[in-house]
């Protein structure tokens, strides 16, 4: 069989399987951070936003915010949401591909390197279905580490072509390896340890190349440069301030450093039986004397694993991925203050060498028939297990009492358990959840914010005031203006008005971003009687610097019509909605625009904001932006005939 032929079946055989064992998550819905990622970041919902995802965190849009800097990440968003808006199948289909593609680039980088084409199959189709991997690919937000992966391994495939080419082709081959690695790094900040990957391939496999004059300086120093470029940066002008520390934080380097061994066994555990898997281990601390038997066997695999990377390194392959499996687990594993100890997908890039050293012992061991079998059923094996696990992401409060048997006492689980049951209306169970995230972790802000929230909606003014004072303590700066605003809002429940502007105006000095703002404070004039100061509020919630001057006198002519009573404005989606629609009934299509935009950075699962906004790029004469909205409407609401009217209309219009 020739090369070409056996590429084409590898990635064939790879993508079915993973389109069959994958494909029950396809319905899956949003969950966990799918939320503030996607649905409620009114970021993705627009191209023109492309810039931003390169100055921001990827959480920027979310309250809590991250020092996570992935704008790929951020742009894939982007990208499903042009052709899918908010049907999930659109981006668990696209994880899916990314998981194809990234088992496929395994099989030939081992491929490459090892020239096994039954091992390094049999390695990668195991890489492909495992359920170690459903983190990473049923978990629309878990895709940071299929990117990451993906741009890392073909950084490697493409640097090992550039030596094994001449002239032209080669430094073609170079540069894309180059750039292969930059986006490796704006899909997650692993990728940095690529260089030490590429500084292990050449000592093991071209160890030749040290001798000739230069070449560290030519190969290996422009990989090393930037990703030290990036790390400068990261430290300085990508720095992000964050709402919390990460998890590992609170414990010293020492005690981090104790915990290694049960983190490698831990992992290595999962490898070998993955069962029983979740989304939120409970911390690893140690635990007095059993520590000593841990470190032993711990030193006793280290030991064996220096032995083949420095004594044994003629066995270059067997010591390659040793490596490769170290250096992409060790940076995960707690020696860095990160979010866990142990989580399923920080062992995407390392499961690599352990799939492939099964592989290799099977076939090492069986027969020809018998390996084939064994691989087969192996393979099989792991994909029910995926389509199990699969399942398990398809009811979110369910998802969340399974993780909480495992691991009772974690925050995470506890507080989006309680969101669930507010959505479902249980309230009582929805504080419970709160209460007992608070009781584990009494300084957690989300928590706190929520059980704030739901006391307001449920008119519990006097709980919700005493869990805004302890949010004013912990809440940091770049939050504090939201924090003002829901304060506000409380007062404004009470009738206490003075008390509502006052915090309202503190929201606008700490975060004039806050557009919102504006119109909370137009209610409470408009409360009080004031008319004039109410639509001065409505027009600056619209922006200023958009507005024209010349025009002031129709906006307030349109405005005073939605300000005939104290209740008009209650709700701030309905009225930039319905505001819009008077823009457009007189032909200010521009100020429409940004009025249903308004609405929809609000409430993005909006169906009528949607039709209203594809109306006026219609108008505009934008008709593939006008599609795009009224699909986006019909997904939300299959039952909005207009939507599905002019969609008809501009299909047949466009034939």
């Amino acid at each position: 069989m020739t090369k070409l032929r056996l590429y084409i079946c590898a990635f064939l055989l790879i993508s079915c399987l993973c389109l069959f064992f994958y494909a029950n998550s396809l319905h899956n819905p949003f969950i966990l951070d799918d939320e503030g990622l996607i649905t409620k970041n009114s970021f993705i919902l627009d191209w023109k936003f492309w810039p931003r995802s390169f100055g921001a965190d990827l959480y920027s849009a979310a309250l809590a915010g991250s020092n996570f800097y992935r704008p790929l990440q951020t742009l894939t968003f982007m990208w499903d949401y042009h052709f899918w808006q908010f049907d999930q199948f659109g981006y668990h289909l696209t994880n899916i591909l990314l998981q194809a593609l990234a088992a496929f680039l395994v099989f030939l980088l081992t491929y490459t390197l090892s020239a096994r084409p039954a091992v390094c199959l049999a390695g990668a189709l195991l890489f492909a279905v495992s359920p170690l991997h459903t983190e990473a690919v049923a978990y629309i937000s878990g895709r940071a580490e299929m990117l990451m992966g993906i741009f890392a391994l073909a950084s490697l495939l493409l640097f090992i072509k550039s030596g094994e080419a001449r002239g032209i082709l080669r430094q073609a081959y170079f540069f894309l390896s180059l750039a292969a690695f930059v986006l490796g790094l704006l899909s997650k900040e692993l990728a940095l340890a690529l260089p030490l990957a590429i500084a292990a391939y050449v000592s093991y496999y071209r160890r030749d190349k040290f001798q000739q004059r230069f070449y560290f300086t030519r190969n290996i120093l422009p990989f090393a440069a930037i990703g030290i470029t990036y790390a400068v940066l990261r430290h300085t002008l990508l720095r992000f301030s964050t709402l919390w520390q990460p998890e590992l934080a609170q414990y010293p380097l020492l005690l981090r450093l104790a915990a290694l061994p049960k983190v490698f066994f831990t992992y290595l555990k999962l490898l070998l039986l993955p069962l029983d898997l979740h989304m939120s281990y409970a911390v690893i601390k140690p635990q007095g004397s059993g520590e000593v038997f841990a470190w032993l066997a711990f030193g006793a695999v280290l030991a064996a694993c220096f032995y083949f990377l420095i004594v044994k390194r003629e066995k270059k392959n067997l010591s390659f991925f040793i490596f490769w499996f170290f250096l992409f687990l060790l940076p995960q594993s707690g020696i860095f203050p990160i979010n866990a100890f142990v989580a399923e997908h920080f062992i995407y890039l390392s499961s690599v060498s352990f799939f492939l050293l099964l592989a290799y012992l099977l076939r090492r061991f069986l027969r020809h028939s018998l390996f084939i079998v064994s691989v087969s059923g192996l393979t099989v094996f792991y994909g029910v297990l995926t389509m199990t696990r699969n399942y398990e992401w398809r009811d979110p409060a369910s998802f969340y009492e399974g993780i909480l048997k495992f691991s009772p006492l974690s925050v995470l689980a506890h507080n989006n358990l309680g969101v669930q049951y507010e959505k479902a209306g249980l309230n009582l169970q929805a504080v419970l959840e709160y209460k007992k995230a608070i009781e584990i972790k009494p300084l957690n802000l989300i928590a706190h914010s929520n059980l704030a929230n739901i006391y307001q909606r449920t008119k519990r003014f006097v709980e919700a005031e005493e869990e805004y004072k302890i949010l004013e303590k912990i809440t940091p700066c770049q939050k504090a203006g939201e924090l003002q605003n829901n304060i506000g809002t409380l007062y404004e429940n009470l009738g206490q008005f003075d008390k509502a502007i006052a915090r309202y105006k503190l929201a606008l000095l700490l975060d004039s971003r806050l557009y919102f703002v504006h119109f909370n404070l137009a209610r409470v004039y408009l409360l009080r009687g004031e008319r004039a100061l109410a639509r001065q509020e409505i027009i600056r919630s619209l922006s200023r610097a958009f507005l024209l001057e010349n025009k002031k006198s129709l906006y307030e002519k349109i405005i005073e019509e939605f300000l005939v009573s104290p209740g008009s404005i209650n709700c701030a989606v309905a009225f930039y909605n319905d505001i819009g629609v008077k823009f457009a009934q007189n032909s200010l299509f521009a100020e429409a625009q940004l009025s249903f935009k308004r609405a929809l950075e609000l409430a993005a699962d909006n169906a009528d904001a949607h039709f209203n906004l594809g109306l006026v790029f219609w108008k505009k004469g934008q008709s593939r932006q006008a599609k795009k909205e009224f699909r986006a409407a019909l997904l939300l609401n299959p039952a909005h005939q207009k939507a599905r009217g002019m969609l008809r209309y501009l299909e047949f219009a466009c034939r």
